[in-house]
């Protein structure tokens, strides 16, 4: 029974509109936790990579010290080294040392892992056929692997000479005796070579499939 001059109130219906934006933050957050945490995942990884590509160039050092050691040794530098030794007596023309320098089908690749340049895609390369030498018993972390090629910058094998192999130039005086004395009769011109180029290429492989290249040009 209602009494006189009161007034009768209905519940208010419950909409759920706060349950609504609250869900809505709830996910919010979620999403922002989520892209933080593949942030600072994403930030470990690279560094982690910089660090074994730093560690890759130290131990290729390493490969490139061995190499001149193995050259340094050799009896005979005209011929072609024994297979596994990494020495060839000639600059390989079209040699593609890291397998991505050219799109050249003439090219030729060095089988860094002995699976018959298996890192390249067939019919993209011509020969398959410089064998690198694996440098052992250095300190090297574990999955890491030191290989190298020593190449002769001659364009054949066979005896040393000025027009088939790269050296350095001599300077070689003229006929003259007096100071600031020029002969054109007997010009000033370089003469024989002393020493030749050597390549010295170096593949480092590490974990996480680090790879690391370098090159060094040597004169002996």
């Amino acid at each position: 029974m209602t009494r006189p001059g009161m007034l009768h109130r209905q519940p208010h219906r419950q909409r759920g509109a706060s349950l609504l934006f609250a869900l809505i933050t709830l996910v919010s957050l979620l999403v922002a936790a989520i892209a933080l945490v593949r942030s600072v995942d994403t930030g470990t990884l690279v560094l982690g990579n910089i660090g074994l590509q730093q560690d890759a160039t130290v131990n290729a050092d390493q490969g490139t010290r061995a190499a001149l050691t193995a050259l340094a040794a050799l009896t005979d530098r005209t011929a072609n080294g024994a297979d596994g030794s990494g020495y060839y007596a000639s600059a390989r023309e079209g040699l593609d040392a890291t397998g991505q320098q050219s799109s050249d089908a003439a090219r030729t690749l060095i089988d860094w892992d002995g699976d018959n340049c298996a890192y390249a895609t067939s019919g993209t390369y011509a020969a398959c056929n410089v064998e690198p030498a694996t440098v052992a018993g250095l300190p090297l972390p574990a999955g890491t692997t030191v290989r190298y090629v020593i190449l002769r910058q001659c364009q054949n094998t066979g005896a040393v000479a000025s027009a088939n192999c790269a050296a350095p130039l001599q300077s070689a005086g003229d006929g003259g005796v007096d100071r600031s004395h020029l002969s054109y009769s007997a010009p000033t011109r370089p003469s024989s070579e002393s020493g030749v180029f050597y390549r010295v290429i170096v593949r480092v492989s590490a974990a996480r499939g680090t790879t690391s290249f370098t090159e060094t040009i040597v004169q002996y």
